[in-house]
């Protein structure tokens, strides 16, 4: 069986579980109107404060000509929040948009933007559109009515620039670096890295809680790849898709993470046992440092699949 046969059997059905920081979430999914900070000279976050299931970090990085727009909340209701920020951010300016990957959280709610805001999508976003389309807003729309509604009608918005492996933005005195991350959390990650001012939006690619293996194209190899990258970035903070900022301690454990469940993995493939048997005994061997099984679960068997 091919490595992506074996990784659509076991990862995407690892998709559908709510990790389990998120079984009893604190609130509704909205992004917070007025809770912007100002972290560096150029760069705003709307913060994903208290580590709310569906909601993510939102960038604003404003020039003297232009800002972009990092990510934008579930649907449209919460893409008009984001839009109101922004706003007030760069009053008068051109607006660039771009998703660190196509979650519902973070892309679908882009149509609230007005019909000039440049779109930035890479193509690898935009095959994981074109093959899952609207498939997992479906799924968080199964978790509540809260969710359903936000998501009612939403669609993925056409892109206005393209790009395959990195696009560079000069918003007027600031410049961004857009990087197509490849198959990590999902195959579409894209990484935003503002040179000015030495922030990192790593989306899912690096951060506190443990790293998600979303798609059936993910691989512990090439993830660690990933890492390597950022780190040649030099960030001083890093921004993730969720959760607290930091800084490349975020790209340090999460190496460590994965070249232990790599060496474990590969370990006891050769010494015979079956995928399933690695995954208890990895997950025995990790859970008290690394609680959420489901995403430790994904990343052991992705690491299995690789063994050779």
């Amino acid at each position: 069986m091919s490595l992506r046969n074996v990784l659509v059997r076991t990862l995407v059905p690892a998709l559908f579980v709510l990790p389990l920081h998120a079984q009893s979430a604190p609130r509704d999914p909205l992004i917070l109107a007025e809770t912007t900070q100002k972290i560096t000279a150029h760069v705003l976050v709307i913060p994903d404060s208290d580590t709310t299931p569906g909601v993510p970090n939102i960038g604003i990085v404003v020039g003297t000509r232009a800002a972009l727009v990092i990510d934008t909340g579930m649907g449209d209701r919460n893409g008009r929040t984001v839009l109101a920020e922004a706003l007030k951010a760069a009053p008068g300016r051109t607006f660039y948009l771009v998703t660190t990957h196509v979650h519902p959280e973070h892309d679908l709610g882009a149509n609230a933007f007005p019909a000039e805001t440049q779109m930035i999508r890479s193509s690898d976003q935009e095959k994981d559109i074109a093959e899952f389309n609207l498939q997992m807003a479906q799924v968080f729309s199964s978790r509540s009515t809260v969710n359903a509604e936000l998501l009612k009608g939403a669609t993925f918005r056409k892109a206005n620039i393209h790009f395959d492996d990195r696009y560079d933005l000069d918003l007027g005195g600031v410049k961004v670096r857009i990087l197509a991350m490849g198959p990590n959390h999902t195959r579409g990650d894209t990484a935003i890295f503002v040179e000015t001012d030495q922030v990192l939006f790593s989306g899912d690619i690096a951060m506190r809680g443990q790293p998600s293996f979303a798609s059936p194209y993910s691989s512990i190899s090439h993830w660690l790849t990933s890492l390597d990258t950022l780190a040649t970035l030099q960030p001083k903070i890093i921004v993730p898709s969720h959760g607290p900022m930091g800084d490349t301690s975020f790209l340090t454990n999460y190496r460590t993470y994965l070249t232990t469940i790599r060496d474990r993995a590969a370990a006891l493939k050769k010494q015979g046992r079956s995928a399933d048997e690695t995954v208890k005994t990895i997950t025995a061997q990790m859970q008290s440092a690394y609680p959420d099984t489901g995403r430790l679960a994904g990343a052991i068997r992705a690491a299995y699949a690789e063994a050779h």
